[in-house]
């Protein structure tokens, strides 16, 4: 099952449980859960997502040929070119902070460079 579909049963579940209370409370309880569910449970999850997919991609830039070292300097570019902006914080953001992508990007790079190793002939 997925997230989305765990949270929206998470909230009909609760809609039920507090239907004898007044509808102020009512309405603070759904806003709660609403509130807790995406900063708990989605914005997380995204964040996962996009450090997947980050892993991948440098996988396959390797495997293509490319140099994955390229990866983590674009990423450091990136990051120098997006200072001085206002960000939230990460907990609140559907992607990883720019340093915590280098940071997972640097970790990986040794399977990377095994990759394109392997893709350009053992080199």
């Amino acid at each position: 099952m997925s997230q989305g579909l765990l949270v929206q049963l998470g909230g009909q579940v609760l809609e039920a449980a507090m239907q004898s209370q007044p509808g102020t409370t009512q309405g603070l309880a759904m806003a709660a859960y609403g509130l807790g569910s995406q900063v708990g449970v989605l914005l997380p999850y995204s964040r996962k997502h996009e450090l997947e997919a980050d892993h991948l991609g440098m996988l396959y830039m390797a495997r293509a040929g490319y140099d994955p070292r390229e990866a983590v300097e674009f990423w450091k570019r990136f990051a120098e070119y997006g200072k001085g902006g206002d960000q939230p914080p990460e907990f609140l953001s559907t992607h990883p902070l720019d340093e915590t992508r280098i940071q997972e990007l640097e970790a990986i790079l040794p399977e990377a460079l095994e990759a394109y190793r392997e893709a350009n002939g053992g080199v």
